[in-house]
């Protein structure tokens, strides 16, 4: 290809990644080229892993395309997340100026028909939509074929299901055989089946909750804690994300510039149990008696662990040692019974 058809390419790739809807004609004016060259051009953009398609007739390039990609990969959306995007867009309504703006660069951007059109995605929205009905008309549903990977088979689960998660990616049930609530990835159904049956434990229902350090669970804890400038600085610092939970600690005398309170709930205390830990000298526990038993507990764990250097494992010598220094500081034996750890030097 000579260098006067590479410059015009490369124009032709910047008209074609704008938001404007430019005809054959409009291009093949501005570039000064005939038709023949520009769709001579087209094809050759398309060899070379870029995807042109066209929008209300007229063409444009898909902004996911291998090549642009490689140029901009940081600033990439999975599908999932374009389809996310859209139909949050989708939901604004019309007669906004800037949400038509955003509409037309979305639609002149990306070519959503190959993502819509896909049979997997397809097959996955048929079960989404079915899992709808049931959970509107609270039927229960047969979900065949489920592939586990933790029990590594190919099942049949009866189930109520009660709310979809993650974009309609994944299902919150009550299984029925286990009498446990789980949820279920829809990519792993095989399909769907609606039963006649209504729910029947509609009062065991329980969502999942994930607290601000990502840990996942159907029981919560609330917790209370007063922190001074230091520890409020590293929780913003490393949750931004948790700023709502903190306000400025209120005494008798008023607003306390110095001291602050977080307070949100959990569903484990391992993760604010490693933040008040790391800051123990600059936190106060306020709630709740579970916590601070938990924190009580690790501080035990740790003391004890001081006197060992090094932990091994089927040491007999060692057990009668390890197990004495547990019940000195109050605490169950974590090793399992054949665990066992070599004392360190006094």
């Amino acid at each position: 290809m000579r260098n006067e058809s590479i410059v015009k390419a490369f124009k032709i790739i910047q008209l074609l990644m704008d938001d404007r809807n430019r005809s054959v004609t409009e291009i093949c004016d501005k570039l000064s080229m005939s038709r023949r060259t520009f769709y001579y051009l087209i094809e050759f953009l398309r060899t070379q892993d870029i995807i042109i398609f066209k929008c209300n007739g007229c063409y444009h390039i898909d902004r996911r395309s291998p090549f642009i990609t490689r140029l901009t990969h940081a600033a990439q959306f999975s599908d999932d997340e374009l389809l996310t995007i859209r139909n949050l867009i989708g939901m604004m309504g019309e007669g906004n100026a800037t949400v038509d703006s955003l509409r037309r660069k979305f639609d002149s951007s990306f070519d959503f028909t190959q993502i819509i059109n896909n049979p997997e995605r397809q097959r996955q929205t048929s079960i989404a939509k079915k899992l709808t009905r049931a959970i509107r008309d609270k039927r229960m549903v047969r979900i065949e074929d489920y592939s586990s990977p933790h029990s590594n088979s190919v099942t049949d689960r009866v189930v109520e299901p009660f709310m979809l998660m993650n974009d309609s990616r994944d299902v919150r049930c009550y299984e029925l055989a286990t009498g446990v609530n789980k949820t279920f990835k829809i990519a792993r159904m095989g399909g769907v089946e609606i039963l006649d049956t209504p729910w029947i434990h509609e009062g065991e229902h329980r969502q999942v909750f994930t607290d601000i350090f990502m840990f996942s669970g159907e029981e919560r804890h609330h917790i209370k804690i007063r922190v001074n400038h230091l520890a409020r600085n590293l929780f913003l610092e490393e949750f931004p994300q948790g700023r709502r939970y903190v306000s400025p600690s209120v005494g008798l005398a008023g607003s306390d510039s110095e001291r602050w309170i977080i307070e949100l709930d959990v569903c484990d205390f391992r993760g604010i149990g490693r933040f008040v830990l790391g800051l123990y000298n600059n936190i106060n526990i306020l709630a709740d008696d579970d916590f601070e038993e938990y924190i009580n507990d690790e501080i035990k764990i740790m003391t004890v662990k001081n006197h060992f250097d090094n932990i091994k494992i089927g040491d007999p010598a060692n057990t009668a040692k390890v197990r004495a220094w547990r019940k000195a500081a109050g605490l169950p034996n974590r090793f399992g019974e054949e665990d066992e750890v070599s004392p360190s030097e006094p």
